[in-house]
């Protein structure tokens, strides 16, 4: 009995410190739930977004077609009569003087000129009298209404055109530079019409930005970095001679930053006022760990969004760095190897290859929402053209879609 008594004793001791940890535990779970509650509260009152600057822009644009259109109607319902009918009494005005002057005026023209002088007043008392019919201005509740991204709209334009893997592609303020299948550069309108097309016999196409600062598109290949005039199509080496295995690129307003395909991805940046001059550059572990690559690298504003791929862990994630010294801003994890654009100003639109999946990240690094490309294809590439146009580049197609 003496073991049974002891193991007894042993369980009426263990059981109450076991609850008590379980009680403590929950506890803490609590204490972090109202915690992560009163942190969105703090989010939830203090929300500035965006759109609240674009709002107060379009009222302020608004007041002022309202103002200008009621300065219009002035001018044409008052000014112009006004002025008109001042010409008349200045003329009115001299005949009278002139008719002083005369010494043989008779009755007649002492009636006529009356007569205008009594029409012109009558026009005068209609001005003063005048009356206006006002409609109420209705405003259309669709004038505005909330931008939804995903799913994105079926394709309003779309070109087949198959193309390599990990194609390329880039836009100006009228041009499509895409490679296709690594042999030809085709150069499309916002129609997707092919407006030139050129052989292409250099290395491999791995990325392709434009420069309004030289007015050429730069083409990254392997071991080359080539310019491409849209107007002659000519295509030519740059002036860059480092021994690096090149991959992404990107330009900021003056500026080309280039990354390197390895693991342990360095950043190079090249002047493109003095063209193609060295700066300087950055290496692991500021760009990315060893065991870590840049998938693809963007600027806008002032910061790069730099798409990075863990080899080890098989996970990706993005980084959102300031462009000067590469500190991190924010980051967000992702889902496999991933190409990236900028869309509304300061938001990112992520791509995965593989599994057709967008991922909406917000200004501040919120993953705002995901969803799968429903053209069943491939991804290559994407990237915002215009204000409202989104432009993928499928294995087989160019596609166009409003966003």
């Amino acid at each position: 009995m003496f073991p049974l008594l002891r193991s007894k004793s042993l369980v009426e001791t263990t059981l109450p410190h076991v609850h008590l940890k379980h009680i403590e535990h929950q506890h803490q779970t609590n204490e972090q739930l109202l915690d992560t509650i009163d942190k969105l509260l703090h989010q939830l009152s203090s929300a500035q977004p965006f759109c609240l600057e674009e709002l107060e822009q379009w009222r302020q644009t608004a007041y002022q077609s309202i103002d200008q259109y009621c300065e219009k109607k002035r001018h044409d319902l008052i000014e112009k009569q006004q002025e008109k009918y001042k010409i008349e009494l200045h003329h009115l005005q001299n005949e009278v003087n002139q008719l002083i002057k005369e010494e043989n005026r008779t009755e007649n023209q002492y009636i006529l000129i009356n007569h205008n002088i009594q029409l012109t007043e009558i026009k005068i008392n209609e001005l003063e009298n005048l009356r206006l019919t006002l409609y109420p201005l209705v405003i259309d509740e669709k004038l505005i209404v909330q931008q939804h991204i995903f799913p994105l709209s079926h394709p309003y334009r779309t070109i087949r055109m198959t193309t390599d893997i990990e194609s390329s592609m880039a836009v100006n303020d009228k041009y499509l530079l895409v490679d296709r299948k690594n042999i030809h550069l085709c150069l499309l309108d916002q129609n997707l019409k092919i407006i030139n097309e050129i052989p292409y016999t250099h290395y491999g196409i791995h990325s392709i930005c434009w420069s309004s600062t030289i007015n050429r598109f730069i083409i990254i290949t392997f071991k080359e970095i080539l310019t491409l005039d849209a107007n002659t199509m000519i295509l030519e080496e740059s002036s860059i001679s480092l021994n690096e295995n090149w991959y992404r690129g990107t330009c900021s307003e003056h500026t080309l930053f280039l990354s390197t395909v390895e693991l342990g991805s360095s950043i190079y940046e090249f002047n493109l006022q003095l063209p193609f001059k060295f700066i300087k550059e950055w290496h692991s572990p500021i760009t990315c760990e060893k065991n870590e690559i840049i998938c693809d690298l963007k600027y806008k504003n002032n910061f790069l969004a730099i798409s990075i791929f863990n080899n080890h862990k098989d996970e990706s994630r993005l980084d959102l760095r300031s462009s000067t010294t590469l500190e991190c801003i924010w980051s967000v994890r992702i889902h496999g190897r991933c190409r990236c654009c900028s869309i509304n100003i300061d938001q990112w639109l992520v791509m995965n290859y593989n599994d057709h999946r967008f991922f909406h990240i917000s200004a501040n690094g919120k993953l705002l929402k995901s969803d799968k490309y429903d053209q069943h294809q491939r991804i290559e590439d994407i990237l915002q053209w215009g204000e409202n146009g989104m432009v993928v580049l499928t294995k087989s197609s160019v596609n166009l879609h409003k966003l």
